[in-house]
């Protein structure tokens, strides 16, 4: 492509800007550095630079940052109609950028910026990405090339292409955004080019002047921010789905699916997407960040990641797993709300530039900052490094890359335990042209299928032209005809994003199965409610998938197993069933898990109605004794109205188990709550009282009448503030549940860390940072009680983590120690 002369961009800006940047710096309250090492100065405020997004440092050690002012820019905003470039250097050779120089000045909603080869640099704009040099010595860019442009009707500024990456393998990484779902041509200058629609975002990689354009992964929702590391390995971060936090650190492999699909909605709870690895086929992140993270660089042996909307920069040592790595956030440096991290770039000297969009509004606003991170002394020269490839990893390359590997030798690789081993697998199929050599009738493994048909649909994702529609159909009658949920499931998603309508049948055939799952059963609804509707809801609540669950639990032909999964996988906000007509259901289905099921949903929904409903079922001789004390339990948060019934259910005449849980909610235990307790620390006396023995169905009813429904989930009822403690079924021992009963801030999860908010009035308030936090006018935290409270941004002075756990010290003395052992006995019993 011939090079444009962009010298009359700059002809009237080159005497007025090329000035020393020596103007009012306003007084801005620095971001507090965590780590005693380092310090933080400003470089840069407004009027000297305004809302800046990419930077990167120029061979010869000078920033060059991004000025953007078309970022939505509110009506009559007297900034430049196009975004702008700049080089600052240090003028006086003190180490301190002082100068800037406008470099370019051109393109719309301009994100990203990277320095190539031969005094070129990549820029991406939402549209396109380009690169652009000053080829004169006049510090002025005067060539301009095109190397991939984005065909879309998508215009939203930041979920175009964004992310830009260079490293050592010599090519030029780039992440998109999910574009709202929208059909999109990404064409590189040689014309290979790469089409999609409603995947999620994605990652691509192209040669340095623009060719041989691939994609690299899928299933991200906007891969902000990229970079490889010193050992190869290519990381991102990007932000997350409107209902599933958290945004992840993601360790990005070849041909990989990360599981999010805009076209299953913006939520990411639909039961054909992914966040974390949960369905076959896809892969897990590294660690969960903070809210909004725009960038991350790998410096010494962690990487730093940017968290616009936590105020923050956070870091992460990676520790290795198999073939990839898993880590935890550290807060490095917090600021206030106005404190708006966007990118990094690391100097010659170490220090770190960090832009800072200084506000939490999304248009441009007339403000923004330029900060630099530095040591406080000199690095040793045994200063930690990032480290190199394990062992694990450089067999998935061997396996992966390897032009001597078979394919018994990949087919034996997806039998793995690693998932990361396997996808090197599975990739190494695809771009050797291995996968047309497999008879798929022959394969004995579960995993093998599945990768197998995983790598198919790759296969047709980066090159469609090459898998006919004869040959998917081929695979998907295939793979939904498997007997296992796995393999069935895959297929199952494959045919539903590709809007497979004929293979209905076979889809609804998976009802029939024997055994079914739970989740095999939530995704055959929901892909036969996409399917139907050729769309799925934007929000959590799908009103399609509602109607055929409904359908379900109401059909009293149908598999009682299924009608319970129905039921259980209704929203407790449904209106539908109506309380009356549920309690008939649960009668007639004399069925202890449907009965369950309806209880819970009764409960959880906690109208007037399903109260009552809930007093009628625990005097119903006909129920089964375990469902009526359900019944009872559910009546707890509503005892008052009912008392004639709970008093009646605690005579000594009725049957123990209705007798013991009524006592229970009418806190009239036979056993005094905190008597003669041993003291918390005595972990061996706590276990020999409460650690064996207890009854799993009373304390599922402790858990759901309790506090500790107020922040945790268990099959899918309760609140998602704290984890979900299905995982703990089967996984942890009575002892450490115990302990972290007994001393809940011994180990806190890194999702789960409490902030501490202190007020401009000085007040000091606790909690859990909820979604979206510091993204709006408001930070919403959930408290130790449960309830959820905003503090306005305007008012808060410093927020930051506390190692105690937002799980209050001293449950154990709110419950009998009967009721302790029973909620132990539930917490660790296997799910079936």
């Amino acid at each position: 492509m011939p090079h444009r002369d962009l010298r009359y961009c700059f002809l009237s800006w080159i005497v007025s800007l090329a000035v020393c940047c020596g103007g009012p710096v306003f007084a801005v309250k620095p971001p507090q550095v965590l780590d005693p090492d380092w310090q933080i100065e400003l470089l840069l405020s407004e009027s000297d630079l305004v809302t800046p997004t990419g930077c990167c440092v120029d061979p010869d050690g000078n920033l060059m940052v991004i000025e953007c002012h078309t970022h939505f820019p509110p009506e009559n905003y007297r900034g430049p109609k196009t975004d702008r470039i700049y080089r600052i250097d240090d003028s006086d050779g003190d180490g301190v950028p002082d100068r800037k120089r406008l470099f370019y000045e051109q393109g719309q909603a301009t994100m990203a910026m990277v320095a190539l080869t031969d005094g070129w640099f990549a820029v991406a704009t939402r549209s396109e990405v380009v690169r652009i040099r000053d080829s004169d010595g006049d510090r002025v860019a005067d060539q301009r090339e095109v190397l991939l442009q984005q065909k879309t009707t998508a215009t939203y500024p930041h979920n175009g292409l964004s992310g830009l990456a260079v490293g050592p393998d010599g090519w030029l990484y780039v992440g998109q955004g999910e574009n709202l779902g929208e059909p999109y041509e990404l064409i590189a200058t040689d014309g290979s080019r790469q089409r999609g629609e409603g995947e999620g975002g994605n990652i691509f990689r192209c040669t340095f002047d623009g060719r041989n354009l691939q994609r690299v992964a899928t299933g991200f929702w906007n891969p902000f921010g990229i970079t490889l590391d010193p050992a190869g390995r290519l990381w991102t971060v990007g932000n997350d789905p409107d209902a599933m936090p958290p945004c992840r650190l993601i360790h990005v492999v070849k041909g990989a699916d990360y599981g999010f699909q805009f076209r299953f909605g913006r939520a990411g709870t639909h039961p054909l997407q992914a966040w974390n690895g949960e369905l076959p086929g896809t892969l897990p992140m590294a660690a969960g960040t903070g809210e909004a993270p725009c960038d991350v660089i790998a410096y010494g042996d962690r990487l730093w990641v940017t968290s616009w909307g936590d105020n923050r920069i956070e870091r992460y040592r990676p520790q290795p797993q198999g073939a990839t790595w898993t880590s935890e956030t550290e807060v490095f440096v917090q600021g206030d709300a106005s404190f708006r991290p966007v990118a990094m770039a690391t100097a010659a000297d170490g220090s770190v530039y960090i832009t800072d969009w200084a506000d939490r509004s999304y248009p441009v606003h007339g403000k923004g900052r330029v900060w630099r991170l530095s040591r406080k002394a000199a690095v040793s020269g045994d200063a930690a490094s990032f480290p190199a490839l394990t062992a694990a990893e450089t067999e998935a390359e061997r396996i992966e890359q390897g032009g001597e590997t078979t394919v018994a030798d990949r087919l034996k690789a997806l039998q793995s335990d690693d998932a990361f081993l396997r996808q090197a697998a599975l990739f190494g199929l695809v771009q050797s042209g291995q996968l047309a050599d497999i008879d798929r009738e022959a394969l004995p493994s579960t995993q093998q299928r599945e990768g197998l048909l995983t790598a198919w649909r790759w296969q047709q994702l980066t090159e469609p032209a090459s898998v006919t529609p004869q040959q998917r159909d081929a695979l998907l009658t295939w793979g939904l005809s498997d007997t296992s949920t796995d393999v069935a499931n895959t297929a199952l998603r494959w045919a539903t994003e590709q809007q497979c309508k004929h293979h209905l049948p076979a889809i609804r055939q998976l009802l029939r199965r024997d055994a079914i799952s739970p989740q095999l059963f939530s995704a055959v609804v929901a892909s036969i409610a996409y399917l139907e509707n050729g769309s799925a809801a934007r929000g959590v609540r799908d009103p399609a998938r509602e109607k055929l669950l409904l359908e379900f639990a109401g059909d009293s032909s149908a598999p009682v197993a299924l009608r319970a999964m129905a039921i259980e996988m209704l929203p407790s906000e449904s209106k539908q069933p109506k309380a009356v007509e549920l309690g008939r259901w649960i009668v007639a289905a004399d069925d202890r898990d449907f009965g369950l099921q309806g209880v819970r949903m009764l409960a959880a929904r906690g109208g007037d109605a399903d109260f009552a409903q809930l007093a009628k079922l625990a005097t119903t001789e006909r129920v089964d004794l375990e469902t009526r004390a359900d019944a009872i339990a559910g009546l707890a948060r509503n005892a008052g109205p009912h008392a004639v019934v709970l008093n009646k259910m605690s005579l000594p005449r009725q049957p123990e188990v209705l007798r013991r849980e009524a006592l229970r909610v009418l806190k009239q235990s036979r056993q005094d709550y905190g008597a003669a307790l041993p003291n918390r620390d005595d972990l061996d006396r706590w276990n020999e009282l409460v650690g064996s023995g207890g009854d799993p169905e009373a304390g599922r009813r402790v858990f759901f009448r309790t506090a500790c429904v107020n922040c945790h989930s268990h099959r899918g009822r309760g609140a998602t503030t704290g984890p979900d403690l299905t995982s703990l079924s089967g996984q942890m021992t009575p002892r450490r549940v115990l302990e972290s009963i007994l001393h809940p801030s011994k180990e806190v999860g890194p999702l789960y860390v409490p902030w501490q908010v202190v007020t401009i009035d000085g007040r000091v308030l606790t909690g859990l940072k909820l979604d979206k936090a510091g993204a709006g006018n408001s930070l919403r935290l959930q408290g130790a009680d449960g309830l959820i409270f905003e503090v306005p941004l305007a008012d808060i002075d410093t927020q930051l983590p506390i190692q105690q756990s937002i799980m209050p010290t001293g449950l154990e003395g709110t419950m009998s120690v009967e009721e302790l052992r029973d909620l132990i006995a539930f917490l660790v019993q296997p799910t079936t």
